[in-house]
């Protein structure tokens, strides 16, 4: 029987979901033993306080460590980019497949895109990488086999699914925050972070006209990550201090089926990402919901949300934020159904384990 290891370099919020539809799955394939193994869970590893290099050496460690107590045939990293860097150095002890998420095929050129090029090179000369997984990924898939063809890779697109939950019965997103029937509602979910844009949205509300302002609400339901917390509070703060917009945070984690029922009763999700080479789950909970998207022009984001019909894009500056939040922002439903159809966790696994089962 083949080992499989799935080692997730950092939890939190709804990537559990990702272990649990691989789970699901697991029992399909007799002739492999899963074994799951989360950094953030291990008890001496406090990551999120850790420097950008010591928490990838750690990860690394820690990935190391857990290849050296399970033996694993194959292991598959859920996401490559927290652990990249000391596997080109390094190296692995078994083969391995991974999620890339960080698709910089889709970046314009430039000296970030010429890098993480240098870099892919060197991650695929240096460690036994079977299969690269990428996240909505069918252009980058092409990009990476016709320039690493031939190496023994494969780059496989695979679906970014969302939760298959229903929405919380008997909540009201309107009662809760007691916002009027004559406001719009700007839903900003997840992890709070500069790199999905929270501080330029921010500053976007300090540019917002009088008349949008007194037509919108505007909500955060996420935690800020630690190297933002501080500023993003002193912001808020700011913006609450005009007195003209209407903001309100929520800071807890919640359930599949309260985040269904924010995405239903939003009128607007926005995705005012810096780094749209980053494929997101929030298309597919958007699209599933119904409810349009605002979202970056460039980058897989902004070809993903203009070629099928989610919402509308801009370019992410305070002004143009402020700009576009002021414009209606609406969706193409049938292209929504469609693009939701293509999202589910069944085929996310199936696509995986086919894979790695195959390599093992």
């Amino acid at each position: 029987m083949k080992t499989i290891l799935l080692f997730e370099p950092q939890s939190g919020g709804h990537r559990d979901n990702f272990f649990q539809w691989l789970e699901n799955a697991a029992p399909e394939y007799a002739d492999c033993r899963f074994i799951s193994f989360t950094a953030d869970d291990a008890k001496d590893a406090d990551l999120a306080h850790l420097g950008w290099w010591k928490k990838q050496k750690t990860i690394y460690q820690l990935f190391r460590n857990a290849c050296r107590i399970h033996q694993p045939d194959h292991a598959l990293i859920l996401e490559l980019t927290p652990i990249e860097l000391p596997l080109v150095l390094f190296g692995s002890p078994v083969p391995l497949s991974a999620i890339l998420f960080v698709q910089y095929p889709e970046l314009s050129n430039g000296w970030k895109k010429v890098f993480k090029h240098w870099k892919t090179r060197l991650l695929l000369r240096r460690a036994p990488v079977k299969n690269l997984f990428l996240l909505n990924g069918e252009k980058s898939c092409l990009f990476l086999a016709k320039h690493f063809g031939r190496t023994r890779t494969k780059f496989i697109p695979i679906p970014d699914p969302a939760p298959e939950a229903s929405a919380e019965e008997n909540f009201n997103l309107r009662d809760y925050f007691n916002v009027s029937k004559d406001r719009k509602i700007f839903l900003f979910f997840g992890a709070i972070s500069k790199r999905k844009g929270a501080d330029v949205l921010l500053e976007a509300l300090h540019q917002i006209s009088s008349d949008a302002a007194k037509q919108s609400t505007f909500v955060f339901c996420g935690e800020p990550e630690v190297p933002y917390k501080n500023e993003f509070q002193i912001s808020v703060a700011e913006v609450r201090d005009l007195g003209a917009v209407d903001l309100y945070i929520e800071n807890t984690f919640v359930s599949d089926e309260r985040m269904m029922a924010l995405f239903e009763q939003a009128d607007v999700i926005l995705m005012p990402y810096t780094r749209p080479e980053y494929s997101s789950g929030i298309l597919a909970l958007a699209a599933k919901a119904g409810t349009p998207v605002l979202g970056p022009a460039d980058g897989l984001l902004g070809r993903l949300i203009t070629e099928n019909d989610l919402g509308v894009t801009a370019r992410i500056t305070p002004a143009d934020l402020a700009e576009a939040i002021a414009r209606p922002v609406c969706a193409d439903e049938t292209k929504q159904c469609a693009f939701s159809a293509q999202s589910r966790g069944s085929d996310f696994s199936k696509i995986i384990l086919n894979a790695i089962c195959d390599e093992s």
